[in-house]
Parts: structure tokens; sequence; C-alpha cells
């Protein structure tokens, strides 16, 4: 579970504004104090985790249909790098509900999966939903979580 009394590092990749937009509003609605930093795709995500790799994120929300570089060459290339490897979280945040991007996420890395939903409060539910799971005290048998709006 995220602290909800720390600040929390957040790193947001997602290309369209608006999404932008509409992800931090639910996530200011929620009780937890967030210090986003957004990048709009893969290379320029990589590009940053390189030259901050002494201020790691908390959570990282990847999207995975980005121009340049998607979201799963960008997760390759994370998880291949040392220093990134055991990043607390990669969530990846998409508007896939394939079966087939699920399990390659999850090969390439990726802790969760989520299906960007259009509504806020589905959005905001799965927000809270990934906040509260304990990503720094869960076992060595690696649990995959895919969330979905209910």
């Amino acid at each position: 579970m995220i602290d909800k009394l720390g600040k929390t590092k957040v790193i947001l990749v997602e290309d369209d504004a608006e999404d932008i937009e509409f992800f931090m509003e639910c996530l200011e609605d929620l009780p937890y104090e967030a210090e986003v930093t957004t990048y709009r795709n893969g290379q320029e995500f990589v590009d940053g985790m390189i030259a901050n790799r002494t201020n790691l994120p908390d959570l990282v929300f990847l999207d995975l249909n980005m121009p340049v570089k998607n979201g799963v060459q960008a997760l390759k290339e994370l998880r291949a790098l040392p220093d990134f490897k055991n990043i607390p979280v990669v969530a990846i945040y998409s508007t896939s509900i394939s079966e087939k991007d699920h399990a390659e996420t999850f090969l390439h890395g990726a802790d969760a999966f989520i299906s960007k939903p259009n509504d806020y409060k589905d959005l905001k539910r799965l927000i809270r939903q990934i906040f509260e799971i304990d990503w720094k005290n869960r076992n060595t048998d690696k649990k995959n979580f895919i969330i979905t709006p209910l």
C-alpha cells in the first residue's frame, strides 16, 4: 500500500494530453499526495529514467500505444538495464483489453495491467486499487495484476 501521508513519486507515460489531464484530475481527487512526472512517449521515458537514475519513481503508469517508442518497447529496454530491473512497480495503462497484450507486458516485466476507462469514477477506482497494492512488500513469487473497472 502506498503511504497516504508520504509523497509518492509517480511517472505517467502518455501521449494524449486529454488522458493526462483526466488522470491528474482523478489522482487529485484521491487521498494520496503524489509528485507526477509525465513523458509523451517511451523514448522520452527511458531517457528520463536514465538521466534520473538516482531518483526512482514509486509507481509508473505506462501507455502501450504511443509514437516514437511504444510502451512494450520502453518496458523491455527499462527492464534490461540493471538499475531499473527492480523498480517498485510498472503498471501498464492502456486502452487494450487483449489477453495477448496482458501476457506480453507481463513477460517483459510489468506488474499490473489496467484498461483505460472513459468514466471518471472507474478511473479513480482503478488508481485507488493500484495505490492500495503493497508493492514494496510483495513476495518474491511476484504476482501480476489485471485490474478492471467493476
